[in-house]
């Protein structure tokens, strides 16, 4: 803990041992994994392909809040997903910053496309205390939008990475980017600035 934080990154502290669960999985399956391996988080693959993230908060919100059948119900359909991610390489401050502006606790670590890590900001404040002060800017600037200008709020979003598949071609990739209401591969996105 003697490291300052700005000169931390992810890679240093990151989780690589994540534990991941097939799209099918039911949900049942999906919190027996949970609690048996008592973490609060399960990252959704199909090929080894990270697609999506259930936490605890999901199964309570999407399955019992709903009375669906934990059973029957599939990962698929109640992952959060395109799924945010940063790379191995991103300073914990950037790490913070995206989890601030996403309003999220964990962010998959993607390496060349596949699944290298995570990390919560529990691991964070864990090993960078004085980051607390840090996340409570973030999140108090997340919360005040008149304090916010337009151009941070660009620079931030530069920070958040989607991971998933495209809407419109159905191919994986770490590079999505939100346009006209859908997630898109840089193909796509090529294609649709061709045709106008």
């Amino acid at each position: 803990m003697s490291e300052p934080s700005h000169s931390m990154f992810v890679r240093d502290i990151m989780t690589v041992n994540v534990v991941t669960m097939p799209l099918e999985a039911s949900v049942l399956e999906v919190a027996k994994s949970m609690s048996d391996m008592d973490i609060s988080s399960v990252i959704i693959t199909d090929e080894d392909r990270p697609l999506g993230i259930i936490t605890e908060e999901d199964i309570v919100r999407r399955v019992i809040v709903r009375e669906r059948n934990p059973k029957t119900t599939h990962a698929s359909e109640i992952m959060s997903t395109p799924i945010i991610h940063v790379e191995p390489s991103t300073p914990l401050t950037d790490a913070m910053r995206v989890m601030a502006k996403s309003n999220i606790r964990r962010v998959a670590v993607l390496k060349n496309n596949s699944l290298a890590g995570i990390i919560t900001s529990r691991d964070i404040l864990r090993w960078s205390p004085e980051l607390i002060d840090v996340l409570v800017e973030s999140l108090r600037l997340k919360s005040d939008e008149a304090a916010q200008n337009k151009a941070g709020e660009e620079e931030d979003e530069d920070l958040v990475a989607y991971g998933g598949e495209c809407d419109n071609c159905g191919e994986y990739s770490a590079d999505l980017v939100f346009e006209n209401g859908e997630y898109l591969c840089e193909s796509c996105r090529e294609e649709s600035e061709d045709a106008d």
